[in-house]
């Protein structure tokens, strides 16, 4: 009796023990399986936008970009993105800001302010040298499921914009939104606002180009010496001629034929292999991006 009492106790120990290891491998395993790929696409996921840090700040566009919109292939129509660059263009052109837009959705942003002026140190908005140094910006357009929230980062040689009057901006593009539910409308009621405030605030830079006259005449000395120096240059331009002719002259004879067209066996075709190809403009940075501020 003894020895069976035991043996079993001894056997119930034993199936307590496997029992309760049992139940620590399985909720061993649950938890892993539960938590590792998690903390796995916690460590591959990118930082959210406003949240990284130099030098990319977590971005990984090109530089140059085809338009000055980026990533707003599904927000709004190429024909808008075209009247933007438009009016972009033109505000580059004449050295008063370099502007980009940035259309993120809301799960990709994190601090909104930061986003913008990451995006425009990211991109290197801004002049690099020069009176208009660092006249880099950047509106950051967050896409939420009703309505649309607008931030700005400004570069550092941008001071005369202020604060209130780029808020202003912000608000009158997300009320444009709420009325017309069209991304387009509000892009290009942004985009006109800004370029009426710059160029109230900045005058085109035009730097003086020297005219064809000018650029082509040269100074001729005056009195006897400069009679002489025009009667040596007509003489070395008739001697010029003559002995362009006589080479003509000596061509032909040997039969030599100039065809300007390229056609021929013995012509000159295009010495530069072909005319001159065109190719789409980019848009981007000079290398700048200093921000100083954002809202």
């Amino acid at each position: 009796m003894r020895v069976a009492a035991a043996n079993h106790k001894a056997w119930q120990s034993i199936t307590l023990k496997f029992a309760g290891f049992t139940a620590a491998m399985v909720l061993t395993l649950s938890l892993s399986a539960y938590f590792t790929p998690i903390s796995a696409a916690a460590m591959l996921a990118a930082p959210l936008c406003g949240e990284g840090s130099a030098p990319d700040y977590g971005f990984t566009y090109d530089l140059q970009q085809a338009h000055w919109t980026v990533n707003g292939q599904a927000y709004v129509t190429e024909q808008t993105v075209t009247e933007v660059d438009t009016i972009l263009d033109r505000l580059n052109g004449d050295s008063i800001a370099q502007t980009m837009i940035l259309i993120q959705p809301q799960e990709q942003v994190g601090n909104r302010v930061n986003c913008a002026v990451h995006f425009l140190r990211y991109m290197q908005l801004g002049q690099p040298t020069g009176e208009r140094k660092d006249n880099g910006f950047v509106f950051l357009i967050v896409v939420e499921p009703t309505r649309i929230d607008v931030h700005y980062g400004v570069g550092l040689g941008l001071p005369a914009l202020t604060a209130s009057e780029l808020t202003s901006l912000n608000r009158t593009a997300e009320a444009t939104f709420q009325s017309t539910h069209s991304m387009d409308q509000a892009l290009l009621t942004l985009v006109q606002g800004f370029d009426t405030v710059a160029r109230s605030k900045y005058a085109p830079l035009i730097y003086p180009t020297p005219t064809p006259e000018t650029a082509n005449a040269l100074p001729l000395p005056s009195g006897p010496l400069g009679i002489l120096n025009i009667c040596g240059l007509l003489c070395m331009g008739i001697f010029f001629v003559l002995f362009l002719l006589w080479g003509l002259n000596q061509a032909a004879r040997s039969g030599i034929n100039f065809n300007p067209s390229g056609s021929g066996s013995r012509g000159f075709g295009n010495p530069f292999g072909g005319g001159r190809s065109g190719g789409s403009s980019t848009r981007g940075g000079s290398g700048s991006g200093r921000s100083g501020r954002g809202n």
